[in-house]
């Protein structure tokens, strides 16, 4: 019977290794169910050691892998039969070769493993004896004398490790004592280099993780540390391509699970890492390792660096490997960060580095230690590598920091920068303009306050071109780079920051933007920053309206050469920005820009692409002339759409595909994590890279685009998204959908469809201008009277949009975006929310907006140092803007809520702050976020109707803070308020508590040293005399009166005459005690508003001379009294 289930089992494997699905599924399937014996197990260990059938093998092993795997299988083996396996798994583990492919050592060992596993809690002494062969054997062959013999027992030790961890955690003083043992053989034998020691290395690197829970073994674990140094250094002297310095994975390792036991050692594992990484000598593979090990030493012990004075070599080392030839592009220009082509070099690995130590560090103190390690190298005279290599390092550390750095350090570095334009070698000098590049667009928004000098240094740039070799510029990194930063820069300013310093800007770049003297690239780039000039600066760019639409406008009117068709289409975003300074200007040329337009479409293919936008324009200044092209346009619009959501498609099918490969991709790399199986390509030198990826490493707090978008050119850039069209397209309905919206009116269907189709698909810079275009279009229907399809698509985009609001990146597109919805809110109110769920989505947008939680966001703090950024940096404007577009848009959802449910989301989203507000004090300074606050607060109540009344507290609160700012646009949220709290309070309950709240501020404003403005007075006299009628026996009336009087008559505000002179005879009838102390003033006030004709109205003059009259009578002597002046008034009582 044994002899016939010992064939049955060889014809199973051989069915298995046949390859014929059907014949391997039931093999499979019978082995899989059968043959668990003790004797079936038997044969499969004994078919291990056929030594000239390794397939055959390798499958009896994986299937002895599914039964010895498993105690209880194993503890239903006999003595007998546990102790054949034992004896033939040995066998097989001697004829492990040491030339041979490590599938089948593995399997071998792997069944090794699980026995060791299973016999180690038995009591039998031959059970433990058993392991301890297996131990003593591998042992011995890491110390025998013939190399051949230490491979084969350190790739056993390896494999062990490997596929057998659990046991290893059983025995790690074996480990150990073998690990010790091979190492101290190989000192002795000056042998540290061979692949005994590399495979030795390779098992040590798996068995480190365990030690992480045995604290008492660690010690041992630590020992190894100089050992395994002198193999890394070793190894790295001796180069062999088929190893791959196994100690710097060791030491990534210890770093990553027990760096407590590197400290010791940190400063001979440090220094034994720069010499690597700095001998220009050693195989690159090498150098990046050790850079590698150095960033991981610094990653897992950067405060103990910092505790042992370590960080000033560290950064010179890191400075020192900055110090060399850049590589350069196919161009011949430069590539200071490396070249992205070779990810694994030792300049990208440094950058890495760099960056990580400045995201990770405190930003004012690296960026100090920076400025003093590098000054002495920015100075010396004979090494230009050494300068700019300082400059580069200062450009790393500034485009890695992650919070604001102070104006101290970041004058000094741009005091380095300076410095370095002004070097005598030119490869300094361009290193200048690069580290000044990198430092415009990564400290923001902090440098924004330094605009002057950043931009002096930007005009040092344009001005050392030289004729020649401004007709030679190319469209490359260096000279785009700069272009593009400079846009961003001035993006980055606030408009009025800017306007001071245009005019020296444009004198360069119209110098650079004339033809003949210029190449056409350099017209290009020029074009495009003016054109970001214009569109940001608007109004205020008027003065150089004529000389900028004089070098624009001849390169839309004639027809230039194909190869110069970028600068035809820089031309026309140039007239596009022109369009926003100088209305009237623009009026004028409109005509000649519309013909221009229309024969480029009729007479050159494509052309569409880059004229939507100014024909858009243009439908705002001459839409009777654009209306006889109206349907040849929408015809090449519509298609336009249509060809842009099949490339999206496209796109998408594409990025899918990608995506699945990273997934794949993904999925092998955390099987190999599990497995721990990243050290075992053989020859791989990067396998420590790649466990060290830094994709943690973060970005600077002020990157403004990607690594590789530094480099691209602004012209290739902005021609690419020119020449798809589709975005000029969305411009143009949607213009069309302002301007011209009977013409458009017989195409809107399809334009909707089409846009809300295409929609789906784009990019974010594409989205807004499509959410745009539908917000219009649904306004357009809504116009119409087509109420029910209007609602209908807002119901439809309402989710969209306010996904793209949570997790856009641009702050311009998330405002433009919540504008819209705003719009929709407030044209369509409930109709716009009327889907299940649509209240509470609109709200948790919102919630998440005032939270800061915005993809789009900063998370900097809103502090002073932000408050007063917000007046330089656009971006940090920008960011308020958002802030302000949520406060805007909550009262508009409110209106469209019942009272009921806004007040329930109001609460929510006012509850903290109106309870800071309750607990405080006002102080009259008012910070910017504070004032959103107000506004959103004092406009939220209108929608909550009467539940307002529980707020009037807070309103009274806001009212006091803002009324003595020193800003105007604060004071007058304080009248506003003032205003609609007196409207609305009606029962007198709740004006005597306004105006006991709010009468102390009004006293200090009427004062004439407070910083309100005559017509702000007036208002406020106003405002006081509403008080009075709505109740003159509060008991405030006698301070509000004292206070009132006094401050008459008006100065410009005339209208609030048509309170006071109610109130004055309000007073007269029902509180004469108050008024007859000031009955003179009075008197005199009213008499002089007749006399001057201030009076606003004919009924109010009508009270007036009635209250006089009613003086004349009942207080003769006093109306007598009164000045002299006053006489021709007095003719009119008569």
């Amino acid at each position: 019977m044994e002899g016939h289930d010992s064939n049955q089992l060889v014809s199973l494997l051989v069915d298995i290794m046949s390859g014929h699905p059907d014949a391997v599924i039931k093999a499979r399937e019978q082995m899989g169910n059968g043959f668990k014996d003790g004797a079936s197990i038997v044969q499969l260990c004994t078919l291990l050691n056929y030594p000239r059938q390794k397939e055959l093998r390798k499958c009896a092993g994986e299937a002895l892998k599914q039964r010895l795997a498993s105690l209880q299988i194993w503890e239903q083996l006999s003595a007998e039969n546990r102790a054949k396996i034992q004896a033939e798994l040995f066998k097989a583990v001697k004829l492990i070769k040491p030339d041979e492919k490590e599938e089948l050592p593995s399997i071998v060992l792997q069944n090794v493993g699980y026995v060791m596993n299973h016999v180690r809690g038995e009591d039998a002494a031959n059970s433990s004896e058993w392991n301890n062969s297996i131990f003593d054997y591998v042992e011995s062959l890491c110390m025998a004398y013939d190399k051949q013999s230490q491979a084969l027992g350190s790739t056993i030790f390896k494999l062990l490790a490997k596929t057998s961890p659990k046991m290893f955690r059983n025995n790690l003083d074996r480990a150990y004592r073998i690990f010790m043992r091979a190492a101290q053989m190989a000192e002795a034998q000056e042998s540290l280099s061979t692949l005994a020691t590399e495979q030795l290395l390779a098992g040590w690197a798996l068995i480190i993780p365990l030690f992480a829970k045995c604290p008492n073994k660690q010690a041992d674990l630590e020992s190894t540390l100089p050992h395994i140094m002198k193999m890394t250094r070793a190894s790295a002297y001796t180069w062999d391509p088929k190893c791959s310095c196994r100690g710097f994975n060791v030491l990534s390792k210890l770093n990553k699970h027990m760096p407590e036991l590197v400290k010791p050692h940190l400063p001979l594992v440090m220094d034994e890492l720069y010499v690597l990484a700095n001998d220009m000598d050693l195989n690159n593979k090498v150098r990046v390792q050790s850079i590698v090990a150095i960033r991981s030493c610094v990653r897992s012990m950067r405060r103990h660096i910092i505790r042992l004075k370590m960080m000033d070599k560290l950064l010179m080392t890191l400075h020192g490997l900055l110090s060399d030839l850049p590589p350069l592009d196919e161009n011949g220009e430069e590539l200071y960060l490396g070249d992205n082509l070779i990810p694994f070099s030792p300049l990208t690995e440094t950058v890495q580095t760099i960056l990580y130590v400045a995201g990770h560090s405190d930003t004012v103190r690296v960026a100090e230690r920076s400025l003093r390690l590098m000054e002495p190298q920015l100075n010396q005279p004979d090494s230009p590598l050494h300068r700019l290599g300082a400059l580069l390092f200062l450009a790393l550390m500034s485009k890695g920091f992650t919070d604001l750095l102070s104006d101290g350090p970041l004058n000094q570095f741009l005091s380095a920068v300076d410095k370095g334009i002004h070097d005598n070698e030119i490869l300094v000098r361009r290193g200048a303009f690069f580290t000044l590049a990198l430092m415009a667009e990564n400290l923001q928004p902090e440098i924004t306050r330094f605009a002057p000098r950043v931009l002096s240094l930007f005009y040092k740039f344009f001005d050392i071109l030289g004729d020649e070799e401004r007709l030679a510029v190319g469209d490359t990194d260096y000279y785009t780079r700069m272009f593009c930063t400079l846009e961003i820069y001035c993006e980055s300013l606030r408009p009025e920051i800017l306007q001071p310093h245009l005019g020296e800007l444009m004198k360069r770049l119209m110098r650079m933007a004339q033809p003949n003297e210029n190449s056409p690239a350099l017209r290009q780039m020029s074009l495009s920053t003016l054109a970001c000039l214009a569109k940001m600066l608007k109004e205020l760019f008027s003065p150089h309206f004529d000389e900028v639409m004089n070098v624009s406008l001849p390169l839309v009117k004639h027809a230039p050469d194909e190869d110069q068709l970028l600068l035809r289409t820089h031309a026309i975003q140039v007239i596009n920005s022109l369009s926003l300074v100088n209305a009237d200007k623009f009026a004028k040329e409109a005509p000649k820009l519309l013909n221009s337009c229309m024969d480029m479409i009729n007479h050159m293919a494509g052309a569409q692409v880059f004229t939507y936008e100014l024909l858009g324009v243009l439908s705002g200044f001459i839409p009777q002339l654009v209306n006889p092209h109206f349907s040849v346009v929408m015809n090449g619009l519509l298609s336009s759409v249509k060809e842009a959501n099949a490339g999206n498609k496209e796109s998408e099918e594409s990025t899918e595909k990608d995506d699945e490969g990273a997934e794949d991709d993904d999925e092998e790399k955390e099987k190999d994590d599990a497995d721990n199986d990243d050290d075992e390509s053989e020859g791989d030198g990067d396998a420590v890279a790649t466990e060290e990826d830094e994709s943690s490493v973060r970005d600077g707090h002020g990157d403004q685009t990607d690594v590789e978008a530094s480099t691209v050119s602004a012209s290739s850039t902005e021609s690419t998204n020119i020449l798809n069209g589709h975005d000029e397209a969305l411009v143009c309905l949607k213009a069309f959908a302002v301007n011209m919206p009977d013409s458009l009116l017989p195409y809107l269907s399809e334009s909707m469809k089409r846009v809300m189709v295409s929609s789906n698909n784009m990019p974010e810079f594409d989205k807004w201008s499509a959410y745009e275009t539908l917000t219009q279009f649904i306004l357009l229907y809504l116009r119409r009277g087509y109420v029910q399809e209007a609602k209908n698509y807002c119901i439809q985009i309402i989710p969209a949009m306010v996904y793209f609001i949570q997790t856009a990146k641009e702050t311009v597109n998330v405002v433009t975006v919540m504008k819209s919805v705003h719009q929709l809110l407030h044209e369509l109110k409930s109709d716009a929310l009327a889907a299940e769920g649509y209240p509470d989505m609109v709200f948790g947008m919102l919630r998440r907006t005032l939270r800061r939680k915005l993809n789009c966001q900063f998370n900097i703090g809103v502090g002073i140092e932000m408050e007063t950024l917000q007046d330089w940096s656009q971006a940090m404007q920008a960011e308020y803007q958002v802030m302000e577009a949520a406060g805007n848009l909550l009262p508009v959802f409110g209106h469209s809520l019942k009272k009921r449910q806004f007040a329930g989301y109001f609460h929510t989203i006012s509850k903290s702050f109106v309870k800071k507000l309750r607990a405080g004090r006002p102080t009259g300074q008012v910070s910017n976020s504070q004032f959103l606050i107000y506004s959103m607060t004092a406009h939220s109540m209108e929608p909550l109707g009467v539940i307002a009344e529980q707020y009037y507290d807070v309103l009274c609160y806001i009212i006091c803070d803002c009324l003595m700012d020193e800003r105007r646009y604060v004071r007058d949220l304080a009248l506003e308020v003032m205003d609609w709290v007196l409207t609305h309070s009606n029962e007198y309950k709740n004006a005597d508590t306004i105006m006991q709240a709010t009468m102390p501020i009004f006293q200090e404003a009427l004062q004439q040293e407070s910083p309100l403005e005559k017509d702000e007075r007036d208002m406020l006299c106003g405002i006081l005399a509403r008080m009075i009628r709505i109740d003159s026996k509060s008991i405030v009336m006698d301070m509000l009166v004292s206070i009132f009087l006094p401050s008459l008559p008006l100065h410009e505000k005339f209208e609030s005459y048509t309170e006071i002179v109610p109130a004055l005879h309000t007073l007269y009838k029902t509180r004469m005690d108050l008024l007859k102390p000031h009955l003179t003033k009075a008197l005199e006030v009213l008499l002089g508003t007749l006399q001057s004709k201030q009076l606003p109205n004919e009924d109010i003059r009508q009270l007036a001379i009635e209250l006089v009259k009613l003086v004349k009578v009942d207080y003769v002597t006093i109306y007598e009294n009164v000045d002299n002046k006053l006489d021709e008034a007095k003719v009119l009582i008569v």
